[in-house]
């Protein structure tokens, strides 16, 4: 197999913008060796060339230039992923060693190896795979511009990281999960670091801002998810928007603590998305009693309007520094966010047959305000 080694040095030299002078003196040699490497001249030792498919990050099988690294790499994780399925794990550890031999610079199979010591680790509760796979992370972290995976990112090596430290360094993991706690998307991990390591105020502190984050991505998830559902205009799908509409609902319940607070109102608008899916459903007893619920809410906040949920809720454990604040694009009041709903639903690309029954909800829930204004 005819091998390209100095085309790619000269290659994968100009992706990183280095000149020959800059790349000999990384490598402590002189310019005219880089020259001869690149022009196919010598060949550097196999140190050398360890040295730079590292530097590269990239894999020898790269840097050499053989074209069947690819298979060879997935041929690798796939072996390695199915001895940790079978809990064959001696043979794990010694099949991902030869791999990180093979390849010390592919972020696949560091990140595969680093994941093969994670459960080993676990399994057998072993210290020194611990710290294997610790390193093993970090270093595919020096690797990350190679993946290809959505499903892989800094964040979700960095929260392995975390996980492994908190064992034996919950300082260290704390500190590894502060540097992600990106809108407080690892507050869980870290009220677990903290309950476990007796800080339990802080623990709590934690875990309240993790549930008004549930609080708040339920409702944009339902919400938008039933909207979404009737717009197919489809019975069965409908039906479900309907059930998602009560998952959220049932969930604000049992959150509030009967005091007037943000949650009010999206109960309000929440109760007229349900009422929505019902006239579609041509369950038009259920609709009026629905948006009756609906109108009830809403002037419960009209009254005392807030957009605050800080002590309104169940199990809130957050400092007086803490003071959340939801908004929408709706209005302040809730009853105004009804009205709105209605003009926002209406103005989207519906199905003739679905815009029809919005309609009809919408004329009972004219009905309904007229009713208790008079």
């Amino acid at each position: 197999m005819q091998l390209n080694i100095g085309e790619n040095i000269k290659k994968h030299r100009k992706e990183m913008n280095l000149t020959q002078e800059e790349l000999a003196e990384a490598f402590g040699v002189t310019v005219g060796a880089v020259s001869k490497w690149e022009s196919g001249n010598t060949i550097p030792d196999i140190l050398t060339l360890a040295g730079l498919a590292d530097f590269f990050s990239i894999s020898m099988d790269v840097l050499l230039g053989y074209n069947v690294s690819s298979k060879s790499v997935n041929d690798i994780v796939e072996k390695l992923d199915l001895l940790v399925k079978e809990n064959r794990h001696a043979e794990a550890v010694s099949e991902a060693e030869k791999a990180l031999v093979r390849y010390p610079g592919n972020f696949k199979v560091i990140l595969t190896c680093a994941k093969t010591y994670h459960v080993v680790s676990a399994e057998n509760n072993l210290p020194q795979y611990i710290r294997k796979a610790i390193e093993l992370y970090e270093n595919a972290l020096k690797y990350i511009s190679q993946n290809e995976d959505p499903d892989e990112s800094e964040f979700s090596i960095r929260l392995n990281i975390a996980e492994l430290k908190s064992k034996n360094n919950p300082e260290d993991a704390l500190k590894e999960l502060e540097r992600i706690n990106y809108m407080g998307i690892a507050d869980v991990n870290i009220a677990m670091i903290l309950m476990n390591s007796g800080q339990t105020e802080k623990a709590l502190e934690k875990y309240t801002k993790a549930i008004v984050s549930i609080l708040i991505k339920s409702l944009q998830v339902s919400s938008n998810m039933a909207i979404a559902l009737v717009m197919t205009g489809e019975k069965q799908n409908i039906r479900e928007a309907r059930d998602v509409i009560d998952w959220c609902l049932a969930l604000y319940n049992a959150t509030g603590n009967n005091q007037i607070s943000y949650l009010t109102k999206m109960t309000a608008v929440l109760m007229m998305i349900k009422a929505m899916c019902l006239a579609c459903l041509d369950d038009h007893d259920n609709m009026r009693s629905c948006i009756s619920e609906a109108y009830s809410q809403a002037k419960k906040f009209d009254r005392n309007p807030t957009n605050e949920i800080d002590n309104r809720i169940k199990f809130w454990h957050g400092n007086s520094d803490y003071k959340p604040t939801m908004y929408d694009e709706l209005g302040r009041g809730a009853v105004a966010a009804i009205d709105s709903l209605f003009s926002l639903e209406i103005s989207r690309n519906l199905p003739e047959n679905v815009s029809e029954k919005i309609k009809e909800a919408q004329i009972c829930w004219e009905e309904i305000k007229r009713g208790e204004r008079s």
